[in-house]
This record gives structure tokens, sequence and C-alpha cells, in this order.
């Protein structure tokens, strides 16, 4: 029999228990047998190690707590997960290890041939459950799988249903959830003159291997890729631009995006992206994004005309020793908030006459409750208050999610900055929403955001 004065002690969260024991009183040592019946009769039931307790027998361990028992861990699960045999990541330029970038390089277009393998599902894999000391069970975390992937142009293999292959050549396309596609690009092997392709229109997303001259009018619905030069062209893309040489615009070259720019040099051209821009040089240009504009490279140049970013400008130098006249602007621009009060005000008068239509309805209502019945005339009314009703909904709910995309983008766009990390000439004009402010003589290394309802200048340590 196990000593009276011998106990069991258990943590608070159960995940461990020690044991002290005091010499026997009718024997010349304890058997294993019996410490186990006394650690199980004190509710350790899980997670001993038999080899301490043996020891304590046997070495006659006294009068000092032993760890006898520790929590017994579970197998971590995991959920389901695709592997991809190709990059899921945004395009980007590659650097060099001069700091310098390669725009030449650089690809918007992941090409794979037909019989290609694309993906492998691994399946989600259960955990077990934790126990303590004590024998209980924790709760361990449901995994679920992930739907299969769908898509044009990718199949499932007949052995493994886990393993995606490509049915056809063309450009893999992947939405981030579970679509998956391979699609065919528009490729011109030569360049685009007013003679041949002086206007190329497709869907889908185009790649120039030549130059694009002056004049030439190009629309594509994806990305678009040209590695010559182009002049002045009116370029428009549904997605990302890359053109690896550049823009000689001569005042009249056109770029718009309805995602990112990606360019050697933009000079004497007019430029909107919704997404961003990132550029070497930008010489006289107007330049316009919905998010960054970057300058990389060994120049970083922005020189002449002006540059907008929602959320900041980065680059090297900005203006030049002539003094030409160059404008910085992030932030909101005064047509943001003009656009948003007219969203805000159009909100309003909604509701207002939506408002008006449903007290209309109920005026009919309850006609209809005290006469128990309506007139041709009053039901043909209900009948168009209602579809009145659900058009007026429908645009509210249309205007205000363009109401708080609004509001998110002048949100986002209150950490908007403008940062050069070289020299800033005389002719620069900064502005923060709609504060500016010019640059009066030659600095550098500075960081400007707007504070306290004025644009604030800190020193670039680099």
């Amino acid at each position: 029999m196990v000593n009276i004065r011998s106990y069991v002690r258990i943590s608070e969260d159960n995940s461990e228990a020690w044991l002290y024991l005091c010499a026997p009183e009718d024997a010349e040592f304890y058997e294993k047998s019996e410490i186990m019946h006394y650690l199980n009769v004190n509710k350790v039931v899980a997670g001993i190690n038999e080899s301490h307790v043996m020891a304590m027998c046997k070495k006659k361990i006294y009068e000092r707590e032993v760890k006898v028992a520790s929590k017994v861990m579970g197998e971590a699960g995991q959920p389901g997960y695709y592997e991809f045999k190709f990059s899921t990541e945004k395009p980007k330029p590659e650097i060099r290890k001069d700091g310098s970038v390669d725009y030449r390089a650089m690809s918007l277009i992941q090409n794979v041939e037909e019989g290609d393998l694309l993906a492998i599902y691994h399946p989600a894999v259960q955990g077990t459950s934790s126990r303590d000391v004590t024998g209980a069970f924790d709760k361990s975390d449901l995994y679920k799988d992930l739907r299969p992937l769908t898509g044009k142009g990718i199949a499932q293999s007949d052995t493994n249903p886990n393993e995606y292959y490509a049915t056809k050549s063309g450009k893999i396309e992947y939405d981030g959830e579970n679509k998956l596609s391979i699609v065919e690009v528009y490729e011109i092997n030569g360049g685009c003159d007013l003679a041949d392709n002086a206007v190329v229109e497709f869907n889908g997303d185009v790649i120039i291997h030549g130059n694009v001259e002056a004049g030439v009018m190009i629309r594509v619905g994806k990305s678009l890729t040209v590695e010559g030069v182009v002049e002045s062209a009116n370029l428009r893309a549904g997605g990302d631009i890359c053109l690896k040489r550049g823009m000689q615009g001569a005042g009249k070259g056109k770029i718009i995006s309805g995602g990112d720019v990606f360019t050697e040099f933009i000079e004497y051209a007019s430029v909107q992206a919704a997404g961003s821009v990132q550029a070497n040089v930008i010489l006289n240009s107007r330049v316009s994004a919905g998010n960054l504009v970057t300058l990389t490279g060994k120049k970083g140049l922005i020189a002449g005309g002006s540059v907008h970013a929602m959320m900041g400008i980065s680059c090297i130098t900005v203006g030049n020793q002539s003094e030409i006249k160059t404008g910085l602007h992030v932030g909101v621009m005064p047509e943001m908030i003009e656009q948003r009060a007219a969203v805000n005000s159009e909100y309003a008068k909604l509701n207002e006459e939506l408002e008006a239509v449903v007290e209309g309805m109920a005026k009919i209502l309850r006609v209809r409750q005290k006469t128990g019945e309506l007139s041709e005339q009053l039901q043909l009314h209900l009948n168009e208050l209602k579809e009145r009703k659900d058009d007026i909904y429908s645009k509210c709910i249309e205007v205000k999610k363009r109401a708080e995309d609004y509001e998110m983008l002048m949100m986002q766009s209150r950490e908007a900055k403008i940062r050069v990390e070289g020299s800033i000439y005389k002719g620069v004009i900064i502005s923060v929403d709609n504060h500016q402010m010019a640059i009066n003589k030659d600095t550098s290394f500075m960081e400007y955001r707007a504070q306290s309802g004025m644009i604030v200048g800190t020193v670039v340590v680099v």
C-alpha cells in the first residue's frame, strides 16, 4: 500500500502530473503495478512515463516530486492544397546584379505546351486529438478539401485525378481560387505600322515581337507585350502592359491600362494605369496611376511633365539642372473628391426616391386592408411601384458599392508619400492631396507627405 503521505500533483491545465512518494511502511520497495494503480486512482490515466515510474520503484526515489506523466500530443493535420507547376506570382521585371532593371527579359505570359503537368492536389489530412493526463481529449481541427480546379484547356489525369494537365498549348491563367485555364495568345511576329497591322483588336493577350510605329491603334482585352520600341501609337489593354524598350510618344503617344504598366522609358506620352507604373525614365510626359509610380534602374528619373500616383511615387532624381518644370502629385485628386461627393449625393437621392415608392405602396396596401380588394387601376399601380422599388434598390446597391470604393481609396491614400533617393532640382512642384509646395532650391534625399494640413519633408536615410 502506498504511504498515506504520498501524493499526486496535476497541473492546472491537466497537461502534466508529478508523483511524490514516501517510503513504503510495510515493504522494502514499491511494485510498478502498485504505483500505476495509485496514479489511476488519482486520475492520472494517460501519458504516463512508465520508465520514470519504474526508476522510482527500483532506485527508491522518495520525498521529492518526479514528473511521471505529460499530455499526449495529437498529430497535426493540414488543409488540402494545390501544388502548382507554374508561378502564381504577379510578373515583375528582373533586377540585375548592378541594381539596374531588365525589362527586356520580363514576360507577362507563362506559356505551356499540351500535355504539361500544371498542378497536383494534395488532399486534406485530418489530425488526431491530443489527450491530457486525466484522459480528456482535445478537439482537433477539421480540415476540408478544396474544390476541384475548373477551366478551359485543362483535364484531370485518368490514372490520378489529383493531377491536372494541359490539353492544349497556350497561356496559363489562374484566378487565385479554383479556376485554371489555358487560353490562346495572339502573336505578331513582325512590327505594326500603317501598312501592316495598323489596327490590332483582340480580346485576349497580344505579343508584338517588333516595333509599333506612329499612328497604330492597339486594343486588347487582357495583357499587351511589345518587344520593340513604340512611337506615337495608341495602346489600350484591359490588363497589364509591358513595353520592353519603351515609348517615344512625340506628344501624341497614349497608353491606357486596366492593370500595371512596365517599361524602360516613357518620353512625350500620356499614360493612365489603373494599377502601378514602373519605369527607368519618365521624360516630359503625363502619367497617372491608381496605385504606385516607381522609377527604378540606374537613372530612376522623372523630368518634365506631371506624374500622379494615388498611393505614392518613388524615384532617384526629379527635374534637372535646367530647372525644367516637373510636377509630382500623390494622394487624392480634386476630381476624385468631386466624384465622391456626386456619388454620395446620388445615393441620398435614390434613398429618398425609395422611401417615396415604399410609402406609395404602403398607402395602396392600407386600402386593400380596409376594403379587402383593389381596383384594377390600383393593382396595376401597385405592380408598377413594386418594379420601381426593385429597380431603385438594385441601383442603391451599385451606387453604395461605388461610394464605399471611393472611401476605401481615400483612406488608403492617406499614407501616400513622395520619396526621392537622389537629387531634387529647383522647378519641381510637390503636391499631396490639395496641398502644394514648390522646390525653390536644389536639394536631395527627401520624403514628402501630408501632415496636419501641410506638406512635411523629412530626410531619407539611404
